[in-house]
């Protein structure tokens, strides 16, 4: 694969503290990284340097070609335009004509479950709902780089599956995805490549025995008046009449306990990584 972006000895600091040091890092077309470590580790710092947004403190970062990036942050500003002029404006910048603009606001929109909610000012939004917008903005043109800091934050479980069933359409079609998550399933989702940031430092997980341990693949029905928890929000797939979710080994027990309390019925377990 052809380098697109290299990160030579990245070094950067915030009010005297040292967030991230001498980070080397290569980009390659057609890639999906994913960074991952606990909060304040310098994921969405890194994020921001990758995308041009902030100057790292050392050390030096080149584009071999000039990239269209998009950028969808994990906290969106509220705002007094409404969702739509605020979309439509973007589309400007990105230089789509006013037909494809309102194409392409109506298509997300009701992928999103948001087409109620576009003449609604932006400041009377919910974190999700303003996370859905950033998203959809993104996605109005295909960009060559899409940045995404923690992408599922503030998404419910099925605007969470037409999400990654976007990227990976995008994946498809040669978009390069960068972003920082904690959810392992949305990593093996849409990643090929995990990093995760510790100490300062950047270490590569070669696989998911590195980045978790063991998998399984979980099989459920829906019960009378299941509800999904909260822990397992994002995580399922339909597949006809079943539901799906991959889990580490380590939480498989308390997860399937948590499902069965609320009303849904085991109905197979499998070895993921033999699959």
């Amino acid at each position: 694969m052809q380098e697109l972006i290299t990160l030579n000895n990245i070094t950067h600091q915030y009010q005297n503290e040292t967030i991230l040091q001498d980070l080397n890092l290569t980009v390659s077309e057609h890639q999906s990284i994913a960074f991952t470590g606990h909060n304040g580790c310098g994921k969405s710092t890194l994020l921001k340097i990758i995308a041009g947004l902030i100057r790292s403190t050392q050390g030096s970062i080149r584009y071999y070609r000039d990239p269209l990036f998009h950028y969808v942050p994990e906290r969106f500003p509220k705002m007094n335009l409404t969702a739509r002029q605020y979309l439509s404006r973007m589309g400007k910048l990105d230089s789509l004509d006013a037909g494809e603009v309102c194409r392409q606001i109506k298509k997300l929109s009701e992928d999103f479950f948001l087409s109620e909610m576009l003449d609604l000012p932006m400041k009377h939004l919910s974190k999700g709902t303003l996370q859905k917008v950033s998203v959809i903005q993104a996605l109005m043109k295909r960009p060559d780089v899409l940045l995404l800091d923690e992408p599922l934050s503030g998404q419910d479980t099925d605007s969470q599956n037409v999400f990654i069933e976007k990227l990976n359409e995008l994946r498809r079609q040669g978009t390069v995805l960068i972003m920082s998550c904690h959810e392992q399933y949305l990593m093996d989702s849409i990643s090929d490549t995990v990093y995760k940031i510790d100490n300062t430092q950047l270490f590569r997980l070669d696989d998911k025995k590195s980045s978790g341990g063991r998998h399984y693949i979980l099989w459920f029905e829906r019960g009378i008046e299941s509800r999904l928890p909260e822990s397992c929000s994002g995580r399922m797939t339909i597949c006809g009449d079943r539901y799906k979710m991959e889990v580490q080994e380590n939480e498989s027990n308390q997860l399937i306990a948590c499902m069965i309390q609320e009303g849904w019925l085991l109905r197979g377990m499998e070895d993921a990584d033999h699959q």
